[in-house]
C-alpha cells in the first residue's frame, strides 16, 4: 500500500520532533516532495474548497493588457479523483531556459537539472474547472517577486483560495520574471498570434539597478491596476477578448466575486509594488506584504503618508537587514488611523513563502538557499494562517478558531514588531 502525503495537517500528524535551543523543531517523516499517482506535487490545499485556475492574457499589447493565472474555489468535490487535470508547475518549456538563466547555471547543465527537478512537478488544483457560484468570494491580487512568474507561489495562492478567496496571480512583463511572454500579430500573417519572448533582465542586486527597478514598478504598477479592471468585467459578464484561446468559459465568473474590498499582495519585489499600488489606486483595501524587499523605495521618504489602508508585513527572519527594516519602519510608525503589524517568522529564510522547498529534496534546498531551521510546511501553515486572520478581520468576516488555535500553539516560531 503506497500512501501519499496530501495536506498540511497529514505532514503534522507525522512529524518528528526535535529540540533546537529552546524551539522545537518539527522534521516531516515523510520527505519532500509529495507525490501522487506519479506525480510530484506541492502540497494539497487544506481548505474546504477543491482549487480550480486559469490562465489569462487580455489586450492587445503588453502596455495595454494584463497575464495572470487565477486560483479560485470550483464546483468540484474532490482534488484526487481529478489528477489528470492538475497544473503543470512549468507552464512551457521556455520557463526552463528562464530559470536556467536566473541561476546563473551553463545552459547545457542548467537546462537539464531544471528539467530533471521541476519537469515532472504539479500543482494540485484542477484546470478550467468549473468556478464555485454559491456565493461571492473576496479577491487577492498578487504581485511575484524578481525572476518568479505566475505558478512560483502555487502553494500560497491555491491554499488561500481553498478557504474561499479569488487569487489573481499576475506574471509581471517587465523583465522581472524568470521568462513570460506576449501574444503578436505576426507581420504578414494572416491575423495569426505568435510568442514574443520576454526573458529576464539580469541587473546586480542594488548596486546600480535603481533605474532599472523605478522603471519595472511603474510597469507593475499598472498591471496590478489593470487586473483589478479584468476582475471588475469578468464579475460583470463583460464579454473579453481572451487571447490564449483557452477553452474556460469567462462567463463563469459573472457574480461570483465580492469586490467590496479588494486585496493587493505581494511577495519581495512584489512587495514593493503593493505599496506603490497602494497609494496609487485607492480601489485596494488592504495589503498583505511578504518578505518585503524595500530597497526600491528606500529614497521615497514620504510614499507612506500617501498610505491609508491596513498593512501587514510577514517577514522571513534571513532575509530582512538593518536598512531593509528602517524603510519598512516608515510604513508602521504614525498609523493611529490604521492596523499596521510586522510579523517576521523565526528560522526562515525568503523562499520558504515560495514553492521550491517543496518540490526540491533536502541537499537541493541546501544548494538553492532553500533550506531553512523551520520546517517548511510549518513556515507555509503560519504565514498563510497568519494572512487569513489578518484578511478576515479587516474584511469583516468570522475569526476561523483552528488558524487561531494553529497559530497560537506555535508562538514561539515568530515575533511581532520592528526589532
Amino acid at each position: 500500500m503506497r500512501i501519499a502525503v496530501t495536506s498540511f495537517a497529514l505532514v503534522r500528524q507525522f512529524a518528528s520532533v526535535a529540540v533546537v535551543g529552546n524551539l522545537t523543531v518539527y522534521r516531516d517523516a515523510m520527505e519532500l516532495p509529495h507525490s501522487h499517482d506519479g506525480k510530484k506535487h506541492v502540497p494539497v490545499p487544506t481548505g474546504r474548497y477543491v482549487v480550480g485556475c486559469t490562465d489569462l492574457m487580455i489586450g492587445p499589447s503588453q502596455e495595454d493588457g494584463c497575464f495572470l493565472r487565477i486560483y479560485y474555489p470550483s464546483q468540484l468535490k474532490d482534488t484526487h479523483e481529478n489528477s489528470s487535470r492538475w497544473a503543470s508547475w512549468l507552464p512551457h518549456q521556455k520557463y526552463v531556459e528562464g530559470y536556467t538563466t536566473v541561476l546563473g547555471i551553463m545552459p547545457f547543465f542548467g537546462k537539464k537539472l531544471i528539467s530533471w527537478a521541476f519537469g515532472n512537478s504539479y500543482i494540485p488544483v484542477v484546470v478550467d474547472a468549473e468556478p464555485c457560484t454559491e456565493q461571492r468570494f473576496p479577491v487577492i491580487v498578487f504581485s511575484h517577486g524578481l525572476t518568479a512568474c505566475r505558478t512560483a507561489y502555487s502553494l500560497f495562492c491555491s491554499d488561500i483560495s481553498s478557504h474561499g478567496f479569488i487569487v489573481a496571480a499576475i506574471e509581471h512583463r517587465d523583465g522581472s520574471a524568470c521568462m513570460t511572454y506576449t501574444l503578436e500579430k505576426e507581420p504578414n500573417a494572416k491575423g495569426g498570434l505568435v510568442e514574443k519572448w520576454i526573458p529576464y533582465k539580469p541587473m546586480q542586486f542594488e548596486k546600480d539597478d535603481m533605474p532599472l527597478r523605478q522603471e519595472q514598478l511603474q510597469i507593475r504598477t499598472r498591471e496590478c491596476s489593470q487586473t483589478l479592471d479584468l476582475l471588475f468585467k469578468l464579475d460583470e459578464g463583460v464579454e473579453l477578448e481572451h487571447i490564449l484561446h483557452s477553452p474556460m468559459n469567462l462567463g463563469a465568473f459573472k457574480g461570483v466575486m465580492d469586490l467590496s474590498t479588494p486585496v493587493i499582495a505581494g511577495h519581495s519585489f512584489g512587495s514593493a509594488t503593493l505599496l506603490r499600488t497602494l497609494a496609487a489606486d485607492k480601489r485596494f483595501k488592504i495589503g498583505l506584504a511578504m518578505d518585503a524587499w524595500m530597497w526600491p523605495l528606500k529614497d521615497e521618504i514620504e510614499l507612506a503618508k500617501s498610505i491609508e489602508q491596513p498593512l501587514l508585513f510577514i517577514n522571513m527572519e534571513a532575509f530582512q537587514t538593518a536598512p531593509n527594516l528602517k524603510a519598512m519602519k516608515r510604513f508602521t510608525m504614525d498609523a493611529d488611523h490604521t492596523e499596521r503589524r510586522v510579523v517576521t517568522l523565526k528560522g526562515s529564510v525568503h523562499k520558504n513563502q515560495v514553492d521550491l522547498p517543496f518540490l526540491l529534496p533536502l541537499y537541493l534546498r541546501r544548494l538553492t538557499g532553500s533550506h531553512s531551521a523551520i520546517d517548511p510546511v510549518l513556515a507555509m501553515e503560519l504565514n498563510n494562517r497568519i494572512s487569513m486572520l489578518y484578511l478576515r478581520k479587516h474584511l469583516g468576516h468570522p475569526v476561523d478558531e483552528e488558524h487561531s488555535k494553529l497559530v497560537e500553539k506555535h508562538t514561539e516560531w515568530f515575533y511581532e514588531g520592528i526589532p
